[in-house]
Parts: structure tokens; C-alpha cells; sequence
């Protein structure tokens, strides 16, 4: 019963972790937080509204910054 509790526990965790806050978001990108405001108030940057904090799944910044790749090489 305790192994199955610490993987629900796991579970949560992971979950929760998917969710930032504008802060937290602005660190995974490595942005200055009204950088981040600036691109998300233009629809550069997907968000969530929760109250009147928002919200940024972490899996969308990661696409976001996958899908802008520059420089890459054109041939090899």
C-alpha cells in the first residue's frame, strides 16, 4: 500500500510541476519576467488564466522553444 501511495505521490508531483508561474516561467526561458509579460500580452507566449495570476504549461515553452531553432546548417 506505501509503494503505491509514493507513486500517486510521484504522480502529483509531476503534475504540479507542469504548471508555472510567470516567475518560474520567466526562469525556464530565461527571460526577464516583463520580457515575458511584453511576450505573452502580444501572443508570442501561450498562458493560462487562473484568477488574475497566469499560468504557463512548461511543455508549451519547451515546444515554443524547440519550433523557433535558428542557424541550422542547410545541406548536412
Amino acid at each position: 500500500a506505501s509503494e503505491k501511495l509514493n507513486q500517486e505521490n510521484c504522480s502529483v508531483k509531476i503534475e504540479e510541476a507542469e504548471w508555472l508561474t510567470t516567475v518560474q516561467a520567466a526562469n525556464f526561458l530565461q527571460l526577464p519576467v516583463g520580457t515575458l509579460r511584453n511576450l505573452t500580452s502580444s501572443g508570442k507566449i501561450p498562458y493560462y488564466k487562473l484568477g488574475r495570476s497566469n499560468r504557463y504549461r512548461r511543455d508549451e515553452l519547451r515546444n515554443l522553444l524547440l519550433s523557433n531553432k535558428r542557424g541550422a546548417s542547410h545541406g548536412n
